[in-house]
């Protein structure tokens, strides 16, 4: 999703920069990255409006992960540990977009996001298990998802959108929206 976008492009990008990936081997990566999405939508969310930025950039993080242990050589199972320390990372966050943009706090979350994957990536690498396995995992994703207060799930009503600073952020946005309104008299 838009909040999330630039997560998989960071890692990608940098990951054939810095180890010469093939792009037949990011396309393949990238079917497998579409891959863990699927199944986290299926057994949790990727929508911040449904599941809060766990479900959002917590995914984009984890097929991230798995598409990094996927082009650097490893298997399945760390693959999969990847994607479950990324998203224990990941689990918790709120979706607080001020002003309800997809800017504060969103584009250093991706930055951040993508730095939790390389580095769950090179945990799995490194054959440390996640304990919980994948499947919890991501069922615990879902579940803390669903008891999330609504105001913290994409609403810009809680969180970073209703500090002091959010509010007036929000209402900068909102006088300058209005005022380039066409005139009721003039339409």
């Amino acid at each position: 999703t838009a909040g999330a976008s630039g997560i998989m492009p960071g890692v990608l990008y940098t990951l054939q920069e810095i180890h010469h990936v093939p792009d037949k081997k990011i396309l393949e990566a990238m079917l497998l990255a579409a891959g863990i999405a699927l199944i986290m939508e299926q057994k949790a969310s990727i929508s911040g409006a449904v599941g809060g930025c766990q479900a959002e950039t917590g995914t984009a993080a984890a097929m991230g992960s798995g598409a990094i242990v996927y082009c650097l050589g490893g298997d399945t199972d760390q693959i999969f540990n990847a994607v479950a320390i990324t998203v224990q990372c990941m689990l918790g966050l709120v979706c607080d977009p001020v002003a309800g943009l997809v800017e504060i706090p969103c584009v250093v979350r991706n930055a951040s996001a993508a730095a939790i994957a390389n580095s769950s990536a090179q945990i799995a690498i490194a054959n440390v298990n996640s304990v919980i396995p994948v499947d919890e995992v991501i069922e615990a994703m879902g579940e803390i998802g669903a008891s999330m207060e609504t105001r913290y799930k994409e609403t810009a009503l809680g969180g970073l959108a209703a500090t002091k600073t959010g509010q007036a952020i929000s209402k900068r946005v909102l006088i300058s929206d209005i005022e380039i309104l066409p005139d009721e008299h003039e339409a």
